[in-house]
């Protein structure tokens, strides 16, 4: 008869040797993934404190949930379910051919799990940034103390990793045609494609793409278009005692002067239609209050008001009202006003009305500003002038031009008249009491600007595309710009276009790496994610890299010593899947 002791061990035996065992482990196992995946794994204490509270971030560090995966306990649990099935396998082993896909398939689980507990204790992962042209030998790895702390450690390497270059490839750029309907409030994206006619639906307007330059560049020239003055300027050329101080045009109607910060000094051109303002601008400083200009023209209100900041005017007997907030001498200049040069004058308005409040820049230079932006209140024109004149620098050459032919220099200072002489193109005159000279080299009755746009490579750079809108008030051509900033507007400024960049992705970063052991380099290859360079037992992948300056690359450093044994255990699953469905059958029918 058996004894009790020798039952006693066969029942604990057959227990250790049951499927029973091997689904609780697993279930356990389970239960442990799902922890796994729930818990946020590898925080500090600090992190699981805030997000658990001081009472379960405890219970998460002393049961190691904070990284099961990694945990003592996890680790038993694949060692027991190893056990499990080496005994199961060794009980229901009958030492016969037959059962050698049985054998093969009960090895390939053992020698898997096997993989994942050598992984787990005796692998290492970590990272490392190496600069181009630098190398390093070592590799960081976080550890979390019993505290729940998270550190870094700084592990040795057998051999020494130097980074030769780091690349950062891009897809190519993508461009879109954004589409606006103001009165509508909908946007559309077209289809950048030459010769397409795209309506806008619900819209009387659609688009024509005539043209397409991959990469453009917009060339302008001075032309001039007539002998009548319709757009009077001149070139004007400021000579120092050394040096060319300022070249360029001034136009009478537009941009018609020229602050020098360092003399002190500004150059006007003034076109004046009759013989009294040609003789009143040569015989007399004018003194020029800054003001801006309100009207509605439909309510038939057209007023001036001073240039006082916060002051709240009413605009006639409407509903309308006008602060002033702010001016500037250079609009985008964030120096004080008193040391910008009045290169782009401008004011910041707010009209307060039935439909609230309405903020606007008005620009002196550029009167019809607001015609190409949408504005709340379109029904109220506003304009600003003297604003660079009132601010008059000491010294002024101010160049005066009159239809008959009449044309005279003025030399101004401290606001007083010191000389007066004709002026004649391409002749060098000087001024009393200071170094300065000034040529006329050039005059045009008529003057426009000539724009070609010009395809500098068939790379894409900067691609324009040349559009044709149809709408409304006949139609609109324009060349647009991927680099612009602005829309484009319809005649009618209730339709706009803008030609704009979808953004660019990153194709692939890469890493030109050594490995270099002895003085000597063993091996080399550039890196991409997930094509790591491996030696030695190391994998080494391209993780991150330094956005801002492209200085460095950030590498992941791997070692896993169970990959070996999990891939031995692949094998032998799929040779004994082979064995059980067809070579056991072959066997059997012979």
């Amino acid at each position: 008869m058996e004894s009790s002791k020798g039952k006693s061990t066969r029942v604990k035996m057959d227990f250790f040797c049951s499927v029973k065992l091997a689904v609780i482990i697993i279930l356990l196992m389970a239960v442990a993934c799902v922890l796994g995946t729930f818990i946020v794994q590898g925080r500090s204490f600090e992190e699981y404190t805030a997000r658990y509270g001081y009472g379960l971030a405890t219970v998460v560090r002393i049961t190691q949930l904070n990284n099961v995966f990694y945990s003592h306990w996890f680790s038993l649990l694949l060692v027991m379910l190893c056990a499990n099935l080496i005994c199961c396998t060794i009980r229901r082993w009958r030492n016969t051919f037959l059962q050698t896909g049985f054998v093969l398939t009960h090895l390939s689980l053992i020698l898997i799990l096997l993989g994942g507990v050598i992984k787990f204790q005796m692998g290492v992962k970590g990272g490392v940034n190496v600069y181009i042209g630098k190398s390093v030998d070592y590799f960081l790895t976080q550890k979390i103390d019993s505290m729940g702390r998270t550190d870094y450690i700084k592990k040795p390497l057998p051999f020494t990793i130097a980074l030769d270059n780091f690349i950062l490839e891009k897809n190519e750029p993508k461009f879109q045609l954004t589409t606006y309907v103001k009165d509508k409030d909908k946007q559309k994206i077209l289809e950048v494609k030459v010769g397409k006619r795209q309506r806008i639906p619900g819209s009387e307007y659609n688009v024509v793409i005539n043209d397409y330059v991959p990469d453009a560049e917009l060339r302008q020239e001075p032309v001039n278009e007539s002998d009548r003055p319709d757009n009077p300027a001149v070139f004007i050329k400021l000579l120092g005692s050394e040096r060319a101080l300022a070249e360029g045009w001034l136009l009478a109607h537009a941009n018609n002067y020229h602050d020098e910060k360092k003399q002190d000094l500004r150059l006007e051109y003034i076109w004046l239609p009759s013989k009294q303002e040609f003789d009143n601008a040569v015989t007399t400083v004018q003194n020029v209050d800054a003001k801006i200009t309100a009207s509605v023209p439909d309510l038939g209100i057209l007023q001036d008001y001073s240039l006082e900041l916060n002051k709240t005017f009413k605009l006639g007997a409407s509903e309308y009202s006008l602060r002033i907030l702010e001016y500037v001498l250079n609009y985008g200049d964030k120096r004080p006003v008193s040391e910008q040069p009045a290169n782009n004058p401008a004011v910041h308005v707010e009209i307060e009305g039935p439909d609230g409040l309405e903020k606007r820049w008005i620009f002196e230079s550029f009167p019809d500003w607001d015609k190409m932006h949408p504005l709340k209140y379109e029904n109220i024109k506003i304009s600003c002038s003297g604003i660079a004149k009132a601010h008059m620098t000491r010294n002024v050459i101010r160049v005066c031009q009159a239809p008959d032919g009449n044309q005279k220099l003025v030399y101004i200072k401290d606001k007083q008249i010191l000389e007066t002489m004709p002026w004649e193109l391409n002749k060098q005159y000087s001024f009393a009491n200071n170094d300065l000279q000034l040529i006329i080299t050039r005059y045009f009755p008529s003057f426009n600007i000539k724009q070609d746009v010009v395809k500098k490579s068939d790379q894409v750079g900067t691609p324009a595309i040349h559009v044709r809108i149809n709408g409304p008030r006949g139609k609109k051509e324009e060349w647009l710009f991927a680099n612009s900033k602005y829309a484009t507007w319809y005649k009618d400024n209730n339709f706009a276009v803008l030609y704009e960049s979808t953004g660019e992705s990153i194709k692939h970063y890469v890493s030109d790496l050594r490995i270099v052991k002895n003085n000597q380099t063993i091996i080399e290859k550039s890196i991409k994610v997930n094509d790591p360079l491996k030696y030695d037992g190391y994998a080494i992948y391209q993780s991150s890299y330094d956005p801002e300056k492209l200085s460095y690359s950030g590498l992941q450093i791997v070692k896993d010593p169970g990959i070996p044994v999990a891939y031995a255990g692949f094998a032998a699953l799929c040779v004994g899947v082979v064995f059980i469905f067809y070579v056991k059958p072959f066997c059997v029918k012979n």
